[in-house]
Parts: C-alpha cells; structure tokens; sequence
C-alpha cells in the first residue's frame, strides 16, 4: 500500500477531498462570474435606460417649446390621451410594448422620439416606460427591459401595469432589486433618472446644412455645423432621414456617432470629402440602386418574427432632412431644412409622369435596372409617361468609361455592360415618351457586349418595344448602335407604337457612328430597325447603315423592315462636291446604307408608305434607291440616290405594289450599261423590275429630271424651299443653306392620314445632302 501510495502521489482519501475543494471553489466561482454577469446585464440595460432618457428629453423640449404640435387632453375617458396615462403623482407615463395587444403608443411618442432619435430596434421593438411632467417638458424616469429575443439572457416584457412596481424601484439602493426584478428574479430592470439625470451637461447644436444632386447619381450631401470645434467632439450624433412620400417607408443613415453609443456609420452608401455625401441611387455601381434601400416604418405593431420593414417604391418622391442630436448630453435637436427629390427620376416627377434630365434618369424607366413598378399593386404609383426636360449626353459614361449594372436583388436580374456601353431600354409598362424637342448624343450599344439572360438582342435606344404607345419630339445624334438581331437609332424592334417628330443624324457628315446588325436575318434602319406595326409620322434619319464587312438582311436608311404606316418622312445621305460618286470613293462607309435586301428609305417593307422621300446611296444584293422590296403600298414618295447591287433599280428592287401613284426618281443619277447593235451604250437605270420604257409608264413612275422644264417643276420656287442642315459643304454654299426638293411639306398624302400642322418641328429641315443636278442641265 505504501508503494501504491508514493507512486500515485495521492491516496484515495486524499483525491476525494481534493475533489470536494474544487468543487466548493467551483461554486463560489460560478456564484461570482453569475453576480458578475448580471452587473454587466444591469450596466448595459441603465445604458439604454439613459440614451432613451436623454433623446426622450431633447426632442421632448422641442415639442413643449412648440406647444406639442397642437396636441389636447382628451375630453373624455373613453378617448385615448394622446399624452400617455396621468398617475396620481400629476405625472405622465406611457409603455412601449409592440407585444402587449393593450398596447397602443400615444401620439407624444412621435414627438418625443420621433424616426431616428435612437435605434429603431430600441424605439419600436423595445420595451420601456417613459414618465414625464407635460407641463414642464421634463423627462423623469425611464425604465428599461430587454424584450424577447435580444439580448436573450434575463428577458421581461413591460407590461402597462407595471408602472406602480417600477416606481419602487428607483434610487441607488434599489439595484440590486431591479437586477432580480421579474420571471424568478431571472429578469433585469434597468433605469435612468433621479438626482444623475440632473447633473447631465448642456450643449448647444446647430442645425446641418443639405444639398441634393439628382443627375447620373442621386447624392445627398450633409454638412455639420457642429463640428467647427472641439467643445463637442463625442457628445452628439448626425444622421440622414428620407422618408417616401407614397410608402410612408423610412431610412436613417448615421453619419457621425457619439462615443460609446454603440451605433455604426453607415458607410456602404457613404462617400468621404469634407462632408457626408450619401448615394441613394447609382446605376454604376452595383448594389447602390435606390430599390435596395431597405426601409422601416413608423406602425407599433411589430414583433421579432414580423419586424418593422417596409420597402420604399422605386420612383416615388423623397424627403430628406439631416439632424444633430445628443443621447449622451442635453441639447437642442437641430434639424436641416427638408427638400424633396425623386428617387429614380428629376424633380418634378408625379405619380403619373416621370421627369428625365440624366441618362439615370432614362435608364430608370426599364425595370431591369431600377426595379420599377410603374403599376404598383397599392396604386401608390402609376407612371404611364416620361418627359424628357433637357439635352441628354451618353459622352460621360463612354469617357471615364463607367458599367451599368442591373439590380441585383436575385441572380435571375444580375446585369452588367462593358464599360461605356448604353443599355438599350424596354419599359415594361404602358408608357408614352416625349422628348420636348430635346436631344440624346452619343449613345453607344453593342447587344454581344451586354451580360446573361437580360442582354439586348434588339439595339438602339430603346431595344424591344411593344407597350410604349407614343414617342414624340425627340433628337438623337451620334448613335453608334449594332445589334444582333435588330438596330436603330431610336428602337431595335418597335409594335404598336406612333413615332412622330423624331429625327436621328450624325453632327458631321464622316461621322464613324452608323447603325448595324450583325446576326442572321437581321434589320437595321437609321432610326427603326423592324417596325413590327405602328406609325412613324413626320420624322426623319440622316445616318449611316450597315458597312462594306456588317451587312443587315434588311437595311433601309429610316427603317430596315417595316410594317404599319410611314408618313412624311425621310432619310437624308451624303454627297460630296454635290457628287454622290465622289463621297462613294474617298470614304471608308461609302454608301449611306448597305445590305442584303437594302433601300434608300426602307429595307423590306410591307407597310403603307406615303408622302416621304429618300436623297440616301444605297448599296446591296437587292437594291432600291426608296426601298429594296415592298409589297405595301407606295404613294406620293420620291427617291433621288445612287444604287449599286446584284439587283439594283433606281426606286423599288421588286415589282410595284397594287398601290403605287404619284412617286418620282432621278435619272441623271443611276446609269446602266448595255449591249446594242454590238455596241456599250449607257442609258438611265430602270426604276423598278417591270417598268419597261420609262416614258411609257408616267401614271406609276415620273422621272424628276425627264428634262429641265420637269425638274424647275418639282424643284419650285425659291420661296418654298426648306431650310438645310448639309454635310456637304459644297451645297451649304451653293443653296445657301436651302433644300431645292420637295420636303415632306409639299408633298400630298392620303385624306385618312391626318397631317399635324404643329408636329414637324424636325422635318421642317432637311439634314443631310442631295445630289446636284443643276450641273446637267447647265452642261447640257
């Protein structure tokens, strides 16, 4: 035994009493880590205590000072006090207790502790009792529980009939009762008033200033006036509030914090600089869409398992205002002015008409990128319009160069661009656009360069549309477009749409920008690339289409492929000298359109056309100065171009549709040899497959320039000629700025197709050349 004995060290007595030692000392331990725990657990609930006590008091002296907004005792006590309950003692009291169904804050909460004056999960969620003198505006006591769930150790749940228990409970020499206060003495009372709240420090705030930027970012930006020194440095907080006007959702950010508060910056939406700047909305930027704000709500009737959130509506207008305040010290709660912007658009939106004067602003109306519900199911919003309120620029983002991102609230919406690269727009919602005579420059799209599921087969500035309605007065210049499947300068794909009084061209006449479509049964126009069905009326194009390599199956120099109706419209081209030869052979996009089945105005068209005319070169396949194929009808139109093809003819490259009157060509301008008597001879082109002798046909097709007599007739009087915006210099000095031809103006059109007396803003001028027969017939 004694061998055992000093080989373990220990005897079985002696292990057995060492046992019991630590054993008593393990007890004492966990007695003094559990005291330990719950001094902690106090200090932190007298804490909040205290922060509740002093916003409550701040805002409390704003409202008192204000007469409390117009509030009254109630005349009867069948009427809730909107001032709380009144103890016998004369002072006022109210609980909050989101989960007691008696519960019902009284109206002098808002006032007390409006929106932002704490953290929200402490002013709504919490559980707390505040009691007041109403008369003088003093906060005396607050009482504090944690409610369930946070923290989850020593929970209690105010209730409204704990006032009276409370009450015993304040003082210094009741701490250690508030520490076992309910649930088995497993509960924490914490509390802040008495003789300590008298001895808080005063500090005098000023009010914050505001500024708002609403163009390719929305930015808010706050500066402090509170920081010049250092006698407050640590004693207060600023945040911003917004508030939608249709969602009545609020958001506070919190700019700068009080030490020891415990609140963090918010610092995702945060820009540095020598004051706070804020982005609610960037389309550049992913994850900074206004749409992925989450906001809360100011209705007590939450609980853990269906929090306090609501979203705001993109597009709705916004109020936003910045407020220095204190939770540590008293003060005066300074707030900034309000201002209203909007969230997606310009100011000026309604709930109807959407306002743009950015390209945010225009990229906003697809719902891809600004999860817009233009028909919110509350009926909130209804945006069913958009107006365009100044010049538009795509240059910036194509300079710095910048991505669009989609919103990216799923996977299933992840979009990005290449840098610089426009996103074609589909608004999802009935929508008309007006661009009040504005412009867009410098758009750029390539649909290969546009990511995932929500890339545009359909390019321009809209890509595929079907529910806008209407697009009116409207200017784009400089559009580089190429699409897959359909381009334009305007839309890739247009249904059910009337297009009136838009006009697309290039600000130089060697513009590299063009429009084109790449893929396989593809159309491209200068401003439409398939009018699936709709009107186009009193508008215009004047840029290039297609190219030498990139050759559309349809490309026409206003509408690739088109269906519906085209009314006094046209397409301008480019010459030089007044040559189209000698644009043709010192330029690197020669012809002004160029493809399969290709036209001076149309590429394919099954359309009714009529009163509209075309001065474009085309080359292709098949060939047609005004169109390369039309089964529609053609009317009162005119085409002047050079045509080069397989199959070229000076007007139409198929045979004329059973309505075809009134349509005029040149001839001077398109030769074809042939062989006769054994010899080369030259003669003027046909102007379309079965015309035969041309003389012989004059009911469906007249030649401008038959003889001089017939050109003076259709050129007339200088008084009725228009004015010109020409590429070619040489026509700026020969015409002084004049177009000799017949503008859409002079030319007749269908009874049934109600001409605008007010709606030619665009094509009351002729932009592009035309070529200069004069030359002829001075020669001949």
């Amino acid at each position: 035994m004694n061998k055992l004995k000093n080989i373990i060290g220990m005897t079985l007595a002696e292990v057995l009493i060492v046992i019991g030692i630590i054993a008593v000392l393990g007890g004492v331990a966990s007695v003094a880590v559990w005291n330990y725990q719950r001094s902690l657990g106090q200090l932190e609930r007298d804490g909040i205590a205290k922060e509740i006590f002093v916003a409550a008091q701040n805002h409390l002296t704003a409202a008192y000072g204000a007469g409390y907004l117009g509030l009254k005792e109630p005349e009867s006590n069948l009427v809730p006090n909107p001032f709380g309950t009144k103890a016998s003692d004369g002072a006022y009291y109210y609980v909050v207790n989101s989960s007691d169904p008696s519960y019902s804050t009284p109206a002098v909460f808002e006032q007390m502790l409006p929106f932002g004056s704490i953290d929200e999960t402490v002013r709504t969620g919490g559980s707390y009792i505040v009691r007041y003198q109403k008369d003088t505006g003093t906060v005396l006591d607050v009482f504090y529980c944690s409610r369930n769930g946070s923290p989850t150790q020593y929970n209690h749940i105010l209730g409204s009939g704990e006032y009276t228990t409370v009450m015993e409970l304040t003082g210094d020499s009741k701490k250690s009762d508030r520490r076992t206060y309910k649930n088995g003495g497993d509960s924490i009372l914490g509390w802040y008033g008495g003789t300590e709240a008298a001895t808080l420090a005063t500090i005098k705030l000023k009010a914050p200033s505001i500024e708002i930027e609403n163009r390719d970012k929305l930015k808010v930006k706050v500066t402090d006036s509170s920081s010049n020194g250092t006698d407050y440095e640590g004693k207060y907080s600023l945040k911003l509030i917004i508030t939608g006007e249709q969602s009545h959702a609020q958001k506070s950010y919190t700019l700068l914090i009080s030490s020891g508060s415990g609140e963090i910056p918010e610092v995702t939406r945060l820009e540095t600089g020598t004051a706070y700047t804020i982005i609610l909305d960037d389309i550049t930027t992913s994850g900074l869409h206004f749409c992925e704000i989450q906001g809360e709500t100011n209705e007590p009737n939450a609980t853990p398992e269906n929090p306090r959130k609501i979203n705001f509506i993109p597009g709705e207008n916004i109020t936003v205002q910045a407020v220095a305040y204190s939770i540590k010290e008293l003060a005066n709660v300074a707030y900034s002015t309000e201002k209203k912007t909007n969230s997606l658009f310009a100011d000026g939106t309604t709930t109807t008409t959407a306002q743009i004067s950015s390209m945010r602003h225009l990229e906003n109306l697809d719902a891809t990128i600004s999860n817009l519900d233009a028909n919110d199911l509350s009926g909130k919003l209804n945006i069913s319009s958009a107006e365009q309120a100044n010049d538009l620029n795509w240059a910036i983002f194509n300079s710095i160069p910048v991505t669009i991102y989609g919103y990216n609230g799923s996977s299933s919406k992840e979009l990005t661009t290449t840098a610089g690269n426009y996103y074609p727009i589909e608004p999802d919602y009935p929508l008309s656009y007006d661009g009040k005579s504005h412009s867009i420059s410098g758009v750029v799209v390539n649909s290969a360069q546009i990511s995932s599921s929500y890339a545009r087969v359909n390019a321009g500035l809209f890509g595929s549309v079907s529910k806008v309605s209407a697009i009116n007065n409207l200017e784009l210049i400089d559009f580089s477009i190429t699409g897959t499947t359909c381009a334009g300068a305007l839309a890739g794909t247009l249904e059910d749409c009337t297009v009136t009084n838009v006009l697309a061209r290039n600000s130089a006449g060697a513009s590299t920008a063009k429009i084109t479509a790449s893929g396989t049964d593809s159309n491209a126009g200068g401003l439409i690339g398939n009018l699936v069905s709709g009107t186009i009326q009193y508008s215009a194009a004047a840029v290039l289409v297609g190219d030498s390599t990139t050759k559309p199956t349809n490309a026409g120099g206003l509408i690739g492929s088109a269906s519906g109706q085209i009314i006094n419209c046209y397409s301008g081209g480019h010459t030089k000298n007044g040559s189209y030869e000698e644009w043709v052979e010192g330029n690197a996009h020669p012809y002004d359109v160029t493809g399969g089945t290709a036209g001076g105005l149309v590429g394919s068209s099954s359309a009714s056309i009529s009163g509209s005319y075309s001065t474009c070169s085309v080359s292709g396949t098949t060939a047609g100065g005004f169109a390369g194929s039309a089964s529609g009808s053609i009317e009162n139109c005119y085409a002047t171009g050079l045509v080069e093809g397989t199959t070229k003819y000076a007007f139409l490259a198929s045979d004329p549709p059973a309505t075809f009157t009134g349509n005029y060509y040149y001839r001077v301008i398109n030769e074809v040899e042939k062989a006769q008597d054994g010899k080369t001879v030259t003669e003027p082109m046909k102007p379309y497959p079965s015309a035969g002798e041309v003389i012989s046909h004059l009911s469906k097709m007249k030649p401008i320039d038959l003889n001089a007599d017939s050109y003076n007739t259709f050129v007339g009087a200088w008084d009725n000629w228009n004015l010109a915006r020409a590429f070619d210099s040489a026509l700026v000095k020969y015409y002084s700025g004049k177009y000799p031809l017949r503008a859409v103006q002079q030319l007749p059109i269908p009874e049934d197709g109600a001409k605008s007396k007010t709606s030619d803003y665009f094509v009351s001028t002729h932009y592009g050349d035309w070529p200069s027969p004069e030359v002829f017939f001075i020669n001949e």
